[in-house]
């Protein structure tokens, strides 16, 4: 991927329309349909007992959810497509248009769902970094993970996320764009359509 020209980029969020493929993954634009979808997956003990934020989310809760990120220039929202079917969901956060930050912060789940398969974490995280650091332009990504979600502590140590801090429930982290380009290759070798 290569940074877009955002033209006017003041006049709206340009991640509302675009939709990326690559990993064998689509990762399009939250849409009301998907909904549904992103309650229930996100309402699932698995998911929301990792969430910093683990409360149940009601259908009102949702909508209002949608509603507030519609027009917002500081996130983008994507839901993961497999062969054709929903099965997660990415998102990107800053303190302002995302593609003029120094630093964003986001996440993303993978739902128990049909095509669902073991490189699927990969995929997702292979292009939710490329996103950030090739698409936008960022140089940093911060973020918090409870220490209780093992596998992604183990899959941010794999792409070079470094520990800054931490307290009883958390560890605090970065990824600098430079040190990502260094590990990137040796997961690319899994996938036949990289990009």
């Amino acid at each position: 991927m290569q940074k877009a020209d955002f033209g006017n980029r003041h006049e709206k969020n340009p991640f509302l329309s675009i939709i990326f493929k690559g990993y064998g993954i689509e990762l399009r634009p939250v849409r009301p349909q998907d909904l549904p979808c992103l309650r229930r997956w996100r309402n699932t003990p698995k998911i929301r007992n990792m969430m910093l934020d683990s409360s149940y989310i009601t259908p009102r809760q949702q909508r209002v959810w949608f509603e507030h990120i519609m027009n917002r220039v500081d996130q983008a929202q994507w839901v993961v497509w497999c062969k054709g079917k929903k099965t997660g969901y990415v998102n990107v956060k800053g303190e302002g248009y995302l593609q003029e930050q120094p630093y964003v912060s986001g996440g993303y789940y993978i739902s128990e769902t049909a095509v669902r398969h073991a490189l699927l974490g990969y995929a997702v995280t292979l292009m939710y970094h490329d996103i950030i650091f090739d698409y936008m332009a960022v140089p940093l990504i911060k973020g918090v993970i409870l220490k209780d979600n093992r596998s992604s502590l183990k899959l941010n140590k794999e792409f070079g996320y470094r520990k800054v801090s931490e307290n009883a429930e958390s560890i605090s982290f970065t990824l600098k764009a430079s040190d990502y380009s260094k590990v990137r290759k040796k997961f690319l070798r899994y996938f036949k359509d990289p990009q």
